[in-house]
């Protein structure tokens, strides 16, 4: 036999549960993707921090290419571009997002052990890192079975970045 209290209380617990419920399902509803800031916007220009993960002693973030494509970026301050492997752009140019209108040239670049390698040069229409997005940035091609660069094409146009190594955070103003 249950006591009338006790039903009190656990009336009240599953209304406070679906109060809880009620502001979680908002808050979803009003971070939405459309409510991106371009980078560069006046809008943008509140700090953002963004989780980032620790893979093979390099720093990984999740970014959004023209709208339809997500690839692991390691942030890579040295690299010159935005470098992306060649089944990633095999990948965007079927699915319709860059063509041979986006691309900009070939150029020679030379990599971390001294080698060098000519690669296409493409522009994108977009790259998204947390809630902020870049439009027009330049691109590299590299090699089949390459990894994705977060380089200076994309970090140099930030106002200003960096990395929290304690909790693994990357911080753009």
């Amino acid at each position: 036999m249950v006591s009338d209290g006790l039903r009190r209380r656990a009336s009240g617990f599953l209304r406070l549960q679906a109060d809880c419920a009620a502001v979680a399902l908002a808050l979803v509803l009003t971070v939405s993707p459309a409510g991106a800031a371009l980078i560069g916007d006046p809008a943008s220009q509140a700090q953002q921090v963004i989780p980032v993960e620790a893979r093979d002693g390099a720093y990984v973030v999740p970014v959004l290419i023209n709208g339809v494509f997500t690839g692991d970026f390691i942030i890579d301050s040295g690299a010159a571009d935005v470098s992306i492997p060649a089944e990633a752009a095999s990948i965007l140019k079927r699915l319709g997002t860059i063509s041979g209108n986006d691309f900009i040239g070939s150029k020679i670049y030379v990599l971390a052990d001294g080698s060098r390698v000519p690669s296409e040069i493409f522009r994108l229409s977009s790259l998204k890192v947390g809630d902020l997005v870049m439009q027009n940035v330049t691109v590299r091609v590299a090699a089949e079975k390459s990894g994705f660069l977060l380089g200076q094409s994309f970090l140099s146009r930030l106002k200003s970045w960096s990395m929290d190594n304690n909790r693994k955070m990357l911080i753009i103003n």
